[in-house]
């Protein structure tokens, strides 16, 4: 049981903390809907766990009552690959595009300088 503890406290430390980290610094710098949802699914998938911590708490009954738990947790989860997935597509299209406008204009201010140098007029 300690080892296990220990294992979800080093994942939480070393993966999901850091990831969580990262996706509000990159809402705090760019806020757009990938930053936004990339925020949401590292939310979601660092929530889960603990919403699977809380139902293995939780007595087992003729009720089942922790079965609603993992489900939430098993739905939040998914949620949050989902929302994961879909925000880090985004965030490497408007990345893309930012690269290649970028490129555009420093062929443009190129032409630019080598006719000003050349001394026609633009």
């Amino acid at each position: 049981m300690r080892s296990e503890f220990l294992i979800h406290c080093l994942s939480y430390a070393v993966i999901q903390i850091p990831f969580l980290v990262g996706a509000f610094l990159l809402v705090r710098a760019v806020k757009n809907w990938a930053t936004i949802t990339l925020t949401v699914g590292a939310s979601c998938l660092t929530l889960a766990p603990l919403i699977a911590a809380v139902a293995a708490g939780i007595s087992s009954s003729p009720r089942w009552e922790g079965l609603y738990y993992v489900f939430g947790g098993v739905v939040l989860a998914g949620v949050g690959l989902l929302c994961c997935l879909v925000g880090a597509v985004g965030v490497g299209i408007k990345y893309s595009v930012t690269v290649r406008r970028a490129n555009e204009l420093e062929v443009l201010l190129q032409q630019v300088q080598e006719r000003i140098d050349s001394g026609e007029r633009i």
